[in-house]
């Protein structure tokens, strides 16, 4: 048996919506869940069925996390936006990607600007691809998050400055 993305998205939901409950651990198979609310102890790693050739936006992870080391911020995730930005946060556990796949150009970089409702990165879970866009225009100040890293739920990913409105 093997967890499907709705699977994942309800166990989440249960999660979110549980007062006392800080974490949540789930193991299907060879899949492991690890789920933590913003704020609990503990790291939240997410895995799965490991193969000897990786496929899509993972395979490209390495050569791309050394590349945006400098763009990306500590491991620690940022837990306040800073005055005068808006965050663009994870809307889900997964995998975050810059990139639609290896040989494409990532859809933002430092310093470029995006528009309302345009796709700024994508966070995998179980081969499952889900887009994330922002919902403002103005420029990409930072990203928080190397490409091929782990996400949680809500965690920011990178930060837009507004565009200034005459």
């Amino acid at each position: 048996m093997t967890l499907s993305h709705n699977d994942v998205r309800r166990i989440l939901a249960i999660l979110d919506s549980a007062e006392h409950l800080d974490s949540l651990d789930v193991t299907v198979g060879e899949f492991e869940l690890h789920a933590r609310k913003h704020g609990a102890a503990g790291a939240l790693p997410v895995s799965g069925p490991r193969t000897a050739a990786a496929t899509g936006p993972a395979a490209d992870a390495a050569p791309e996390a050394a590349a945006t080391r400098g763009t990306a911020a500590s491991a620690a995730p940022l837990a306040e936006v800073p005055a005068g930005l808006v965050a663009v946060r994870a809307p889900m556990v997964g995998t975050f990607y810059l990139r639609p796949s290896p040989d494409q150009p990532p859809f933002v970089t430092v310093g470029g600007t995006v528009q309302s409702g345009e796709t700024v990165c994508l966070v995998e879970v179980m081969k499952m691809f889900n887009t994330v866009k922002t919902e403002i225009a103005g420029t990409v100040e930072r990203i928080l998050v190397g490409n091929g890293q782990p996400v949680q739920h809500d965690q920011i990913v990178m930060l837009i400055k507004p565009v200034q409105e005459a």
